[in-house]
Order: structure tokens, then C-alpha cells, then sequence
């Protein structure tokens, strides 16, 4: 068995030689610290943190282990320069230079790399459709991800193919298609059980978008309601389980059951902080005011979208807070604050229509029924209205219907 020093070692040497702070080679998926304890030999890798951090080093994971002596020739090196100008691109992109990133990426992309499923070949397809999704160009990052699936065999490369088609799946939900989202996640958890790949991480990750796609595309008992193939604790962050019970909460209330979704979704919201991602603690936060509401609890949810709020002013998020906002449209309606409540429900209607239609479709439906209890039902039946298009766009059908039912039920009360 090799030395875990070793191991620390020459994970450092590799890191240092790709110019990769910890930081960098920490990830979504690990901390620093855990990266540094590791390199000090303090710490025993498990075997999906090995392959990830492998993936990031562009390396195999026998290099690194141990298990064979590390190859000093000529392809090393051109590796070891490929991932420099990778992390050096990831830098470009989080300094705020998108276009300078997407450039450098492509012509990573253009190097012929020693096999189609190479580590940074891989890597830059899914740094060019992720950043062409931020820009707004969802079909085209559509179809870099569907040009990386042709040559990507579910046999021997399944993880490569299945960061894929979490990552298409991701892209067409985000852009406000979540059938088309919903297809793509299929595949990925369909592939990933048969597979069964040595990482539970992009399991986990099938299991999120699943959930997600499936609950706005009104089919939530397509995703399966379990916890198989959740990865070990060493430094996972919490946001893709989040997420999950984030979505099983708000199925749990559209079935009728407020209490199991308040009691998942207040369990949630203790579990995460603003460090898994601003925007899913927002949304879980925002989400768990809207449900103290309803059950009358009303200083504890307007509690929650104060602090919420104030974080999100702190900390100077791009993204503007739907959930606080809308939770806070709702508790203005409670306190008989009409002027307040209508004011909110403009901005939110003025939001664009661009990305997640659907989220914004589903605050309006929260903010129409808010007027309608204001007793404007004007403006209520305006908010369905427009919520039900909303919906519709983005192929949420079910959800558009509901939208739908509830204005005709608004306007024959008011007949």
C-alpha cells in the first residue's frame, strides 16, 4: 500500500506544477483545508476524491495513488501545460473577463487531444456551454454538449458522458426548458444505475437535476425518493441534496401537505448557508418564509427575509432575490400593507423573462393570490394570467394549468 505522504506529495508536486492554487483544485465538490491536510499526509483520500482530483490534474488516479511510477516524458508535460492554460482560463472567467475565457477555451478545444474522452478536453466543453448559457446562447451551449455526447460511449467513459448530460440537462432547465431538461436528466440516472461509476458524487448530481426537471416539468415521481449513492462527507458541500429536498418540499405542499414540506424545508434551511450558493439559499429561504405564512408564523418568516435580505445587500449578489422578495410580498399582504405588496408584485413582474421562466411564473402565482386575498382582483387575475404564459414557455404545462384553474376560479367568484 502506498505511503499517505507519498500520496500528499505528489499531489502537491502536480498541483504546483499546473500553477493550481488549493483552491482551485479543491472545487465545488471539496474545501482547501481538506486539500491542504491531504498534501500534509494528515488526511487519506477516498476513492472519489482521488478520481476527482485526478480529473483536475490531468493525471490518472494511479499516478497520484501511487500504484505506478509517475511518467516523466513528453506527454506529461504537454499535459501538465494544458492544465495551466486551463486553470489560467478558469481565472480569466471568475475575474469577470467572459469573453476573453470563452476564447481561450475554444481554442483549448481545438488541440487534438490524445483520446476523445481526455480529462481537459472534457473539462473545456463544459466550461464553453456553461459560459454560453450564462451569455444567454443556451442552444448553442446545447450543442457543444450534444457534440461532446456523440463521442462520448457510455462504455468505458461513463463519468465523462454523465457530467454531460447533467451539465445539458442543467443548461436547457436553466433557460427555461425543463422538458427537454427532464429527457437528458432520464438518461443520465438511467445511465448511472446501470453504470454504476466509482464516484457517488455524479450521482448525487443525476438524482438534483432529476428532481428539479422533473418537479417544474409536473412529473415529481420520476425522480426516485431515495438517498442511494450519496458520496462521503470529506468536503461536500450541501447545495445538490439541498436542492433535492428543496423540490421534494415544494412537491410535498402542491400534494396537500404543508406540514411534511415545512418540517423538510425548515431542516433544510438550518443545513445550508450562503456558502453552498447564494441563490439556493435564497430560494430555500425565501420558500420556507412563504410556508411559516401560512401557518400564521408570521415574525418567524418575516425574520427570515430580513436577514435574508441584508445578506443579500452585504454580500452585493448579481442575482436578484425572487424568493426573499416575493416571502416578503406575502407578509406584506398579512400586515395589510397593500401599497407594499403591489409595489413588490410590479418588480417582479418587470423581471425578464430570459432564463428560469418558470421560477418567476411560480412568484407571480404566489404574489396573484397575495392581491387576491388583498381583495384587488384585478391585479391577481392579471398575475395568473401572465404566470400561466410564463409557464407555458417554459413547457412547465402542468404548472400552467394550475395557473390557469386558479383564474377561472378567481373570476367566477368574482361573477
Amino acid at each position: 500500500m502506498p505511503e499517505l505522504a507519498d500520496t500528499g506529495r505528489r499531489i502537491k508536486e502536480l498541483r504546483v506544477s499546473a500553477g493550481m492554487t488549493q483552491h482551485d483544485l479543491a472545487g465545488p465538490e471539496m474545501s482547501s483545508s481538506y486539500i491542504s491536510l491531504v498534501e500534509h499526509g494528515k488526511r487519506i483520500p477516498s476513492d472519489w476524491a482521488l478520481k476527482i482530483l485526478a480529473e483536475r490534474l490531468g493525471v490518472g488516479v494511479a499516478e497520484i495513488s501511487g500504484a505506478v511510477a509517475p511518467a516523466e516524458d513528453t506527454g506529461r508535460a504537454r499535459r501538465l501545460d494544458l492544465v495551466g492554460r486551463l486553470v489560467a482560463a478558469r481565472r480569466q472567467w471568475d475575474g469577470g473577463d467572459v469573453e476573453g475565457a470563452l476564447s481561450e477555451f475554444r481554442e483549448l478545444a481545438e488541440i487534438e487531444p490524445a483520446h476523445r474522452q481526455d480529462d481537459v478536453f472534457t473539462e473545456v466543453q463544459l466550461a464553453i456551454a456553461e459560459i454560453l448559457g450564462t451569455l444567454g446562447r443556451a442552444d448553442e451551449g446545447a450543442e457543444v454538449l450534444r457534440r461532446m455526447l456523440e463521442v462520448l460511449a457510455p462504455e468505458p467513459y461513463a463519468e465523462p458522458r454523465l457530467r454531460a448530460l447533467i451539465a445539458l440537462a442543467d443548461l436547457l432547465e436553466s433557460a427555461g426548458r425543463v422538458q427537454d431538461g427532464l429527457r437528458y436528466a432520464l438518461t443520465g440516472h438511467l445511465e448511472c444505475a446501470g453504470q454504476r461509476p466509482g464516484t457517488g458524487f455524479h450521482s448525487l448530481l443525476v438524482l438534483e437535476v432529476l428532481t428539479r426537471c422533473a418537479y417544474w416539468s409536473g412529473c415529481p415521481d420520476w425522480a426516485p425518493d431515495t438517498d442511494h449513492g450519496r458520496p462521503p462527507a470529506d468536503g461536500v458541500l450541501p447545495g445538490p441534496r439541498a436542492s433535492v429536498d428543496l423540490h421534494r418540499a415544494l412537491d410535498l405542499r402542491d400534494r396537500g401537505e404543508p406540514e411534511r414540506a415545512t418540517e423538510l424545508l425548515g431542516e433544510c434551511a438550518r443545513r445550508v448557508t450562503p456558502a453552498a450558493g447564494f441563490p439556493l439559499w435564497e430560494k430555500i429561504n425565501g420558500h420556507y418564509a412563504l410556508l411559516l405564512l401560512r401557518r400564521g408564523e408570521t415574525a418567524a418568516a418575516r425574520s427570515i427575509v430580513e436577514r435574508g435580505l441584508v445578506v443579500a445587500s452585504v454580500a452585493q449578489e448579481p442575482g436578484f432575490p425572487l424568493w426573499l422578495t416575493t416571502a416578503d410580498a406575502a407578509g406584506a399582504e398579512v400586515a395589510g400593507d397593500r401599497a407594499r405588496l403591489f409595489a413588490l408584485g410590479a418588480e417582479l413582474a418587470a423581471l425578464p423573462d430570459t432564463g428560469r421562466s418558470h421560477e418567476k411564473a411560480a412568484a407571480l402565482g404566489e404574489v396573484a393570490a397575495a392581491c387576491a386575498r388583498a381583495g384587488d382582483r384585478e391585479r391577481a387575475a392579471g398575475h395568473f394570467r401572465y404566470s400561466a404564459e410564463l409557464f407555458r414557455r417554459a413547457q412547465a404545462y402542468r404548472h400552467a394549468e394550475r395557473a390557469r384553474e386558479r383564474l377561472t376560479e378567481l373570476i367566477e367568484k368574482r361573477d
